[in-house]
């Protein structure tokens, strides 16, 4: 039997790193060892006594880095780490622009030790997605409508939801920008230069797409993998609203291979002062609806629900509801996540598939611009 990863973690903040992936790690002893824990947040570092990131990153004894510190360091850490020879989990999205996916792609491709890179998505691996809510879709004689919403209040474990400042939060997870100083700074500067790769160095990004591009990176990216683990990637879109902290798009599929069904997907998504999570993704058939319900990406206790409607042959609807707790699907991206790496199968949420991401993101702004950016038609 292969020996357990030994794992380091990086982290700017307690959350999910204490409440999810900590918890995740131990129960699954056969599998995983942490070594050590690095913060960047004062706060919280107490609570992880451990070397300095450099030594983490450099330390013989790890194998595995689990990159959670802010979206404009995943490229600069999942690198050095991957220079080192080691595995590194980093949270979705692997980055914020093309080129920078590209330079970890590089990178990954150089890396000693057969070092890869898993991008972490633990949503896409609930057994009711995987096993039920796919299955339905895919039995779907025709798709004729699909919504997908998140529309969320505030929550610890996110700051995407409290209405933050552009420049205070760009991250996933409950990261906020450390004290003013010099690392402050740094972090500026490194979301600045990844902005001039999305937009360009001559055009500074007007605040809509500054606010749009904040929350693709941030809860978008989770919702829009989850659309393409089911549905695959759109083939247009359209109608981009952007109307802070509110966003919305139309996504338009040409109906798979026959290309004799199209049918359109609306995107709703936004943050409010209201305590409460309003996610699923909706497919509708001629008799059939599937959806699955879900909660804020590292947000504990709510689990993934999948619900089948259908007629019942006398007029009347039949429902069905399967379940997966939140820690059930965190077992089974961690147990995917050491298939990968070390029994060398298959993983579907790579750094090539956080690429598609980023492109859509890409598409979204290139639209947007159409609509009503710096690129004028005659509709607006």
């Amino acid at each position: 039997m292969a020996e357990p990863l030994h794992v380091g973690i990086l982290t700017s903040g307690a959350h999910p790193v204490q409440t999810i992936y900590i918890p995740a790690l131990n129960a699954l002893p056969k599998l995983y060892t942490i070594e050590a824990v690095y913060s960047s947040d004062p706060e919280s570092s107490s609570l992880f006594p451990s070397p300095g990131l450099n030594e983490i990153l450099t330390s013989p004894s790890i194998n595995l880095i689990l990159n959670f510190m802010p979206n404009e360091y995943h490229e600069l850490y999942t690198i050095a780490a991957l220079q080192a020879g080691k595995h590194v989990m980093v949270e979705t999205p692997v980055s914020l622009s093309i080129p920078s996916a590209r330079r970890i792609l590089d990178a990954e491709r150089e890396a000693p030790n057969g070092a890869r890179v898993f991008v972490a998505s633990a949503r896409r691996y609930a057994p009711c997605f995987e096993n039920v809510f796919k299955e339905e879709v895919s039995g779907l004689e025709r798709i004729h409508y699909a919504r997908l919403r998140m529309i969320a209040g505030p929550h610890v474990a996110h700051t995407a939801t409290n209405n933050t400042t552009p420049t205070s939060n760009n991250n996933n997870n409950n990261n906020s920008l450390q004290k003013p100083g010099a690392s402050s700074k740094d972090r500026i500067a490194r979301l600045r230069n990844l902005m001039e790769e999305i937009f360009g160095e001559d055009e500074q990004p007007n605040q809509e797409r500054v606010a749009l591009s904040r929350f693709l990176a941030s809860l978008g990216c989770h919702d829009l993998g989850l659309m393409r683990d089911t549905l695959g990637y759109p083939d247009a879109v359209s109608n981009i609203s952007v109307n802070e902290p509110f966003y919305s798009a139309l996504f338009h599929y040409n109906g798979g291979v026959s290309e004799l069904h199209p049918f359109t997907l609306m995107y709703e998504a936004g943050t409010d002062g209201v305590p409460r999570c309003d996610a699923q993704l909706a497919i509708y058939g001629q008799n059939k609806t599937v959806t699955i319900h879900y909660d804020l990406p590292y947000a504990r206790g709510q689990p993934v629900r999948v619900v089948v409607e259908k007629a019942d042959g006398r007029g009347g609807l039949m429902q069905t509801e399967t379940v997966s707790t939140w820690e059930e699907a965190y077992e089974q991206e961690l147990r995917a996540l050491y298939a990968y790496l070390v029994e060398g199968k298959e993983a579907k949420t790579t750094a090539k598939d956080s690429l598609q991401d980023i492109k859509l993101f890409q598409t979204i702004f290139e639209q947007y611009n159409r609509q009503c950016g710096t690129i004028r038609t005659p509709l607006g």
